[in-house]
């Protein structure tokens, strides 16, 4: 059900601005100009990520190669062995990037995916409630996809997954097929992260949604079942073909791994957790109001509750998809149980001040990235120890911390380990943290198979203090980043 909301200024004003002002993509763009100039004033911010390093390497390595790489080319561990590079297309956006305007490069590409993302998302809240809700339930969408705003794939894959289910939805809320143009999405959701597969998913549930809800439940099954077919197809369409398909599945079932990589534990909810808002306001809306939602979009919902329960990663997930599965239903009772409607009553000057305000900020953010940005996030990236370590005869196999593996990658140099875990695997991962938390004997171990000529860790962690006891080795450098080791020749 759609919902004509109104946007008031001074009466009898007929100018060019408050007629763009009374359309629905008026207040989204300008919401987006004002996430976009936050986000690049932020700058840096959004460069905290270690595997941003590994990541444009990889970019770098498909663009010089002019192919996507099957087997690991970048580490001596597992030089050779396969890898999904589920991500190539998003990687090859960043080299391509960091190319041209340096580290301002990735800061551009996920500022501009984010506010894309939201103003699409406040656009399709638009039509279902009241502008001052609206601006609040994307306020608490932006809020949960900080704690994971980096510049990685996955927020490039954001505008796709937003785009996708607000138009199965708004397909559902129709009473028809979605429209074939959104297999392009999916076939560009798919080269561009292994998230796509919730897509499908999604595709999936809300088709059996229309299934189930249809009094001729055949006629709904064939307009859906052809989409679903031609989805999965184009998830597909990638140079992973089913191994692309499969990966979140090999992921998820690495349950080691996922309990130690500090984004894949469950939320700490000793901290406040924008999920929690989420789950608040739901609850009071249905204790309260008495919301009542299709069964199909409260197993959707639960799921998707599940995921962030299992893994902060996944919050995101809930506050991106749950205002788009929910609102449609959620929208009309929401109108109803609140009286009398709010509307915002800006008179033509602070309609004026507002939007010139909002341009303002673009335009500077444009100049600031512009003149460029350093990447100054030290503690992910040992260049000192790595260069006193090579200055001091360092060579060979290198024992890392797991956190500077992506760096060492962008530097040319192999690492033991970084943070592409699917391609080390659980037994790997859980070898290396045993070595890592200073197990002597595993320690050993792997310093005589890979033969190990030098070491960049984190200062005062147990392998370092193992090696300071370790006959035949140096401590070259330390600092508050990095300490280095080479072994005496």
């Amino acid at each position: 059900m759609k919902t004509n909301t109104t946007w008031v200024g001074a009466a009898g004003s007929d100018s060019l601005l408050r007629q763009c002002a009374r359309q629905r993509w008026f207040w989204p763009a300008l919401y987006g100009l004002g996430v976009f100039s936050l986000l690049s004033f932020a700058g840096g911010r959004l460069l905290v990520d270690a595997d941003t390093f590994w990541h444009i390497a990889a970019g770098k390595w498909i663009l010089a190669n002019q192919a996507v790489p099957s087997t690991d080319p970048f580490s001596f561990s597992f030089h050779g062995a396969k890898w999904v590079p589920h991500e190539w297309l998003a990687e090859v956006i960043l080299a391509a990037s960091h190319a041209w305007f340096g580290w301002a490069g990735p800061v551009l590409v996920t500022a501009l995916a984010t506010a894309v993302t939201l103003t699409v998302l406040l656009r399709f809240l638009l039509r279902y409630i009241e502008p001052l809700h609206a601006f609040s339930a994307t306020l608490l969408t932006f809020l949960t996809l900080a704690q994971h705003l980096v510049a990685r794939p996955h927020a490039m894959a954001w505008p796709l997954m937003v785009i996708w289910t607000a138009q199965l939805v708004l397909a559902r809320e129709q009473g028809k097929r979605p429209g074939l143009w959104l297999l392009l999405v999916m076939l560009a959701w798919a080269n561009l992260h292994g998230s796509f597969l919730l897509g499908i998913g999604l595709a999936g549930a809300l088709a059996a949604e229309a299934v189930l809800a249809d009094k001729q439940p055949v006629r709904s099954a064939k307009a859906w079942a052809p989409f679903l077919a031609l989805t999965v197809l184009a998830g597909l369409l990638t140079p992973n073909g089913v191994d692309g398909l499969l990966f979140p599945f090999h992921v998820s079932g690495m349950s080691y791994t996922l309990s130690v990589i500090g984004e894949w534990k469950a939320p700490d909810f000793r901290l406040v957790q924008p999920i929690e808002l989420w789950l608040g306001f739901v609850l009071f809306g249905a204790l309260y109001f008495g919301f009542r939602l299709p069964a199909m979009r409260i197993v959707m919902c639960f799921g998707l509750v599940h995921l962030t329960l299992v893994s902060a990663r996944y919050a995101e997930l809930l506050g991106l998809l749950a205002p788009l599965l929910l609102m449609p239903s959620v929208g009309p009772q929401l109108r109803a149980a609140i009286r009398p409607e709010i509307k915002l009553n800006l008179s033509p000057p602070l309609l004026r001040t507002l939007t010139a305000l909002c341009l303002a900020l673009f335009m500077t953010s444009i100049v600031l990235l512009a003149n460029g940005i350093e990447h100054d996030h030290r503690r992910i990236q040992p260049r000192e120890a790595v260069s006193a370590a090579m200055a001091a005869g360092g060579g060979g196999p290198v024992f890392n911390s797991y956190n500077f593996g992506g760096y060492l990658i962008f530097s040319g140099i192999a690492p033991l380990i970084d943070g592409r875990a699917d391609l080390y695997g659980d037994a790997f991962v859980r070898r290396y943290m045993k070595a890592y938390a200073g197990d002597a004997d595993v320690l050993q171990a792997m310093f005589e198979q890979y033969q190990i000529g030098w070491a960049v860790l984190e200062p005062g962690s147990p392998a370092s203090k193992w090696i300071d006891d370790l006959p035949g080795w140096r401590k070259v450098h330390q600092d508050d980043v990095a300490v280095a080791y080479v072994r005496e020749r």
